[in-house]
């Protein structure tokens, strides 16, 4: 059986039970790895883990919509299934981020995206793709830092535009999944970019 799949835009989050499904660095890395279609044997010996160590988190990501079965074919008298990605990216609706319930929803996200962040970072100094010598070529670094600026609102709204057209500029906010090629790395980026609390000064009451 083989299905006309294509996948959507984008996949909207919008319940709790959804969110902490993805919102794990496992299920993360699987859900990156069937950008194309794939098995649960392929994404096992991409992640470096037995299959049987995923079934339960290919059927939870399944049943919430998350991936689906795109094919199967019988090879040597088993069934193979074949799983692709729902969607080319996936997002959080506004709601889930409300006052209410942000502290928790906020926390689940962060720490799967990070977990998963961490995870890949190792595997790619491990595997030699980021070099973390001191004259490593800038194609090769990993850049982990962390800036603070005042800049007036009209300066930070330009920012936030200029960042928005760089990424769009190159690819970052490509919807169809990255495919290296060749001496190509797939590159990919965290990033946080916020107003704070911190640093306020605090007003104290003015006296008569």
């Amino acid at each position: 059986m083989t299905t006309d799949f294509t996948p959507a835009d984008e996949f909207i989050i919008n319940n709790l039970e959804t969110l902490k499904v993805i919102a794990d660095p496992l299920r993360l890395n699987i859900v990156e790895y069937l950008a194309e279609p794939g098995t649960v044997k392929e994404v096992a010996e991409k992640i470096g883990k037995p299959p049987t160590k995923l079934y339960y988190h290919f059927n939870l990501l399944e049943k919430h919509g998350i991936i689906r079965m795109v094919d199967t074919r019988i090879v040597s008298g088993i069934v193979e299934k074949h799983y692709q990605a729902t969607a080319h990216r996936y997002r959080l609706a506004h709601g889930l981020l409300s006052p209410t319930q942000v502290d928790q929803n906020l926390d689940v996200t962060i720490s799967g995206v990070v977990g998963d962040i961490r995870n890949d970072v190792l595997d790619s100094i491990h595997a030699g793709v980021i070099d973390t010598s001191e004259n490593a070529p800038a194609h090769k670094r990993l850049i982990l830092a962390q800036s603070r600026a005042i800049p007036t609102p009209e300066l930070a709204e330009e920012f936030y535009q200029r960042l928005q057209e760089l990424m769009e500029e190159y690819g970052f906010n490509k919807r169809e999944p990255a495919i290296p090629e060749g001496n190509q790395h797939l590159y990919k980026m965290l990033l946080i970019l916020h107003p704070s609390n911190r640093g306020h000064k605090v007003k104290t009451p003015e006296h008569d």
